[in-house]
């Protein structure tokens, strides 16, 4: 077989250009730290890694979403401690109303202390997230959620809470109609109020469930009749009848004792005390989740505030105070709670997500990284081997008729 020198030139030329490539792709995994350069290089590999990719944005989002809603769940919960803090100063300021060596002039002083703390409670409750947005605004709010007006404190925001991803719970707002609207009246079963129209010194304990198994659901009024030497007093239900105690007595005209509890209700019992008169009357209402924190303070204040208020007023306003304020108390503990199990998800989620996100990337790196170790193999390989060819190619080059026919 004849081979010409053009046809071993030509072949040596393509081995020297196909070992200057391999050596150039190898350098360039080294530079770069991935085995695909293009998606041709390793299609099944480069589908791999995008999956991956995905997942992994997909992930970084999610731990955006879920530093955002922990950051408003912190804030939240910091937000109804310090909510907590001046109920409880409230609480202590009736208390001490009920001082009954108060006059008038120092129980109006302790209605400015709570008044005071009002408006640092509608601050609270307007508290801002840092961002554009309300704590307590809902499932969303561009103005303060809550407007002080005439007739008492209104939310203006949607109930419910804005959520930081679709498909995920990561809250960035709280209920605030739910947290500062909405605690449970009376004693969380049933309520006890005097009257407004009532003349007399008496006043009315929140009063207590006996017996929940004899519990009608039933309103009752309690009214007073007080002739010289005698009080009764007789109680009817919603539909205006007498109601009769567990053995079957009407409970009309019934002697009158005072701070001795009335058990004749059935399930209930409450108390009296102080001197009421014909006329006077106490309802016994079903209990509402209604009770709104300002407008509980607001009750205490009318109460502590008037000039011309008796002793049984006076009373009837600090235990009523009392009672409602501790029932305040009672919801934003409920409502710290929520929010700290949100805040117990949130540390759930976000270690699973970094799991994800960890797992994405190694995904990924499997799929498309080189293991260097190997490529500084290979590529000291390819060096050799291009290094080979080139001396091998000058040696051939020499092997020609017409280097030995010089002179």
């Amino acid at each position: 077989m004849r081979v010409s020198s053009n046809n071993a030139n030509q072949a040596s030329v393509s081995i020297l250009q196909q070992r200057q490539q391999q050596l150039q792709e190898a350098q360039e995994q080294m530079t770069s730290g991935k085995r695909i350069a293009k998606p041709s290089d390793d299609p099944a590999g480069i589908a791999r890694a995008e999956r991956a990719l995905n997942a992994q944005v997909r992930g970084e989002t999610a731990q955006r979403a879920l530093a955002a809603s922990r950051n408003a769940m912190t804030l939240s919960e910091s937000a109804i401690g310090s909510a907590s803090d001046l109920i409880q100063s409230a609480r202590e300021a009736i208390l001490a109303a009920g001082n009954g060596t108060y006059t008038a002039a120092e129980r109006k002083s302790l209605a400015v202390q709570i008044r005071e703390i009002r408006g640092q409670l509608l601050s609270v409750a307007n508290q801002s997230d840092g961002s554009t947005g309300y704590l307590f605004g809902g499932q969303g709010a561009t103005n303060p959620p809550f407007v002080d007006t005439p007739t008492g404190v209104q939310s203006l925001a949607t109930g419910g809470a804005s959520n930081g991803l679709p498909g995920e719970n990561l809250p960035l707002s709280v209920d605030g109609s739910a947290v500062w609207l909405q605690a449970n009246r009376g004693n969380g079963v049933f309520e006890t109020k005097a009257a407004a129209g009532n003349t007399g010194s008496a006043w009315i304990a929140e009063g207590q469930v006996s017996d929940p198994s004899l519990l009608q659901g039933k309103d009752y009024q309690l009214a007073f009749t007080a002739v010289p030497g005698a009080t009764t007093y007789t109680v009817t239900d919603n539909t205006g009848a007498v109601v009769n105690d567990v053995n079957g007595n009407a409970l009309q005209n019934v002697p009158y004792t005072e701070g001795k509890s009335i058990t004749g209700v059935p399930g209930m019992s409450f108390a009296v005390a102080g001197k009421p008169v014909t006329g006077d009357t106490f309802d016994i209402v079903q209990s509402t989740p209604d009770l709104s924190v300002f407008d509980a303070i607001d009750q205490v204040l009318v109460g502590l505030e008037n000039p011309q208020a008796n002793n049984g007023q006076v009373m009837q306003a600090v235990n009523s105070g009392v009672r409602d304020m501790d029932q305040v108390l009672a919801n934003f503990q409920s409502a710290r709670a929520r929010v700290g199990e949100t805040l117990n998800r949130l540390d759930g989620m976000e270690s699973r997500n970094s799991a994800a996100i960890l797992s994405a990337q190694t995904t990924r790196s499997n799929a498309e990284d080189i293991d260097m170790v190997q490529a500084v193999s290979d590529f000291t390989n390819k060096q050799t081997s291009y290094q080979a060819a080139l001396q091998s190619y000058s040696m051939v080059q020499k092997l020609s008729l017409f280097n030995y026919l010089n002179p």
